[in-house]
Parts: C-alpha cells; structure tokens; sequence
C-alpha cells in the first residue's frame, strides 16, 4: 500500500452479473470477471485473423499514448500500475478513454452523493447518468462493445490519497475482480472520488469510491492472446500482491465469512476466449522453508459457485491469508484446447491487504 492511516483501513468490494444480449454472462467472452460485463453477442464482433502455422496470433496491444490524468494524480498512479501488471504478465495494455473517463466520475459521485457502493444507479436520483454500466458509457458516447464496472470503496477517511494504488492492488487480488481487471479490452476510465471533495463527508460520514470503467468498442473488439499462450496473474516476478482477502462479492467461497477466515489473493489462469482451459494440478510453496500453501480445489466454469467464469479462465485461491512480504513458487499444470501445459513462477506479498 502506498499509504498507512492511524486505523486499519474498511475495504468493501462489490461485484454482480448483468447479462443483457451477451453471448455469455460472468466474464464470458473475454468481458470481465468480478464487475458488471455486458458483451454484445458474438457474431457481432470482428472476424479473427487468419491462423499461422495452425497458432490464432495475438491481438494483444503492446503500446498505448500517455495518459493525460496529471503525474500526481490517483488515476495516474492507477494507471501506470494497472497496465505495468497487465503488460509484465501477458494481458496487453489499456488506453484512456475520456468518455469512460466521464462515465467512471459520474457514478464514483453519484454513489457518494447516494450513499451507495453498486453497479446500478437509480433514475430520479441526484447526479443520476444512467441505470446499468452499458447506459452510463453509451451516455458519455463511448460506441460499446463490451463493458466492465468495477468498484472498490473505502471508508476511514473522505481523501482520496493513496487510493489509486490501493484501489488496483484490492482489485487485482481478489479472484472475481482481478478476472475483470485483466480481461481483453482495449480502453479504460478511472476516478478516485472522495467524500470530501464530493461534499458529503459531514452528511453520510467519510469515504473514497475507486471506480473502474472497461471496455472495448465494437470495431475494434477485444485483444486476445495468441491461441497457444497460457497467461497467469500473478507472474513471474510480480511483487507487491496483497496477501489476504476479506471480503468480495459474490464471495468465492459461499458461506464462508472471510473476514473471520479469509483467504489468500486469487491466482488467474486465462487462455484465448473461446478456448477449453483445464487445470490437473496446482501448487504453492512460500520459497523460505519450502512450506506449502493449502489451496482450494482450482475454480472454473464448472463448478465456479457464482456462475461468474467463462471456460477459457480458472482461478486458484489459497485457502487462508499467505504471509506479507513473502515469495512464493507457483507449479500449474493443465491443457489448453487439449495441448498440455506446465507454467513455473514465482511471486512476492507485500505489505497491504484486502480488508
């Protein structure tokens, strides 16, 4: 974490699964894993490019403009550590849009000025701009093909300093979330809104909004990697994940109150859209000590509780906090559309975590 207030620090992390002519819900298609996704049907996007030597090549986007957010921002800080992860780990870089820009403030507000942390607004409210993800982007005129909303809230403080950082870092260890975070689109917007600055810290107590706005339009459609590629988040030499989780919804393991008993950051393995990922093992040993890390029977399509995973993605989570500041080695062995794989890594905790 970037920073370190006097009390530990109330993270809430929101996620639900809006389906509306989709191809397929919870993230299917490459469109988003904890957020709300809304994909239009598959027909409608572009037709891939022709296979080499039998391999469908990548669509992954390797360069980008500089954001404009201004370099001591909190939305810079997001950005630059939102697509460094992306970029070190395979799943291609994200664009600022300022119309998902637009988008992202109006409701980072609107659940402030409401008193709210949700993916749907409510019509006549104050600072209303549309009920679901697709019509708030689609009003800010971002031509959509696919959007993911995703939302993390803090309540100890109404500024938003050290947010951006803390917002990414939370997003991108739990399971759902992450699996939205680092799916195939191309653009994003951000705001880090804080009650103070929205004026409402004295009415409904203090409090921050990260919101997070992903999409891809329907010209250009997703970016995919090529059709042989395993990805994994983490990856080799990531460092800084947060080493326990508290809360998500849905909760990953149904039942199970995490904050009396919570679980380790999730670990994403994601293959092309459209592809059948299988995994037939897992492993994890923090490297001091070799001590092995118990982990929860691997999660995909089949038997994700949530109905929030698409076959090409699986997720393998520890089942209890991992230790900060600790690296551990990472063994996965699975298929992807039938041709085996095996993927070796190591990764390191930080400090921070998502409570």
């Amino acid at each position: 974490m970037t920073h370190r207030p006097s009390a530990p620090p109330h993270l809430r992390i929101i996620s639900t699964v809006f389906c509306a002519l989709i191809a397929a819900c919870g993230g299917g298609g490459g469109g988003g894993g904890g957020g709300v996704a809304t994909l239009p049907p598959a027909s409608n996007q572009p037709a891939p490019s022709a296979p080499t030597d039998g391999v469908q090549p990548s669509s992954l986007v390797a360069s980008v403009p500089p954001d404009t957010y201004g370099t001591a921002s909190e939305a810079h800080q997001a950005f630059v550590l939102l697509n460094a992860e992306r970029e070190r780990c395979g799943f291609g870089l994200l664009a600022q849009n300022t119309q998902l820009d637009t988008a992202a403030k109006a409701h980072a507000d609107w659940q402030i000025i409401n008193n709210q942390l949700t993916h749907f607004e409510v019509t006549g409210t104050s600072g209303f701009t549309g009920v679901t993800p697709l019509d708030r982007v689609s009003a800010a005129g971002y031509p959509v093909g696919g959007v993911s909303d995703e939302i993390s809230g803090l309540y100890y403080s109404g500024s938003i300093a050290g947010t951006g950082v803390f917002g990414v870092r939370a997003l991108l260890a739990l399971p759902y979330h992450q699996a939205g975070m680092l799916s195939g689109f191309r653009d994003v917007g951000m705001a880090m809104r804080g009650s103070d600055e929205v004026g409402t810290t004295g009415t409904f107590g203090a409090r921050t909004v990260q919101q997070f706005d992903l999409g891809f339009t329907t010209s250009a459609g997703r970016q995919e990697p090529a059709s042989d590629q395993v990805l994994t988040y983490p990856c080799e030499g990531t460092s800084g994940i947060f080493y326990e989780i508290t809360n998500e919804s849905p909760n990953p393991a149904p039942g199970r109150d995490l904050r009396a008993s919570p679980l380790g950051p999730g670990l994403l393995v994601a293959v092309r859209t459209g592809q059948a990922l299988t995994i037939s093992s897992a492993s994890m040993q923090a490297l001091s000590g070799n001590i092995p890390v118990v982990l929860r029977p691997t999660m995909t399509k089949s038997n994700d509780p949530n109905g929030v995973l698409a076959g090409h993605q699986a997720l393998v989570i520890p089942d209890a906090s991992l230790l900060p500041n600790t690296t551990y080695a990472v063994q996965i062995a699975g298929t992807n559309d039938g041709a085996a794989f095996q993927k070796s890594f190591s990764f390191a905790t930080g400090s921070g975590a998502a409570r």
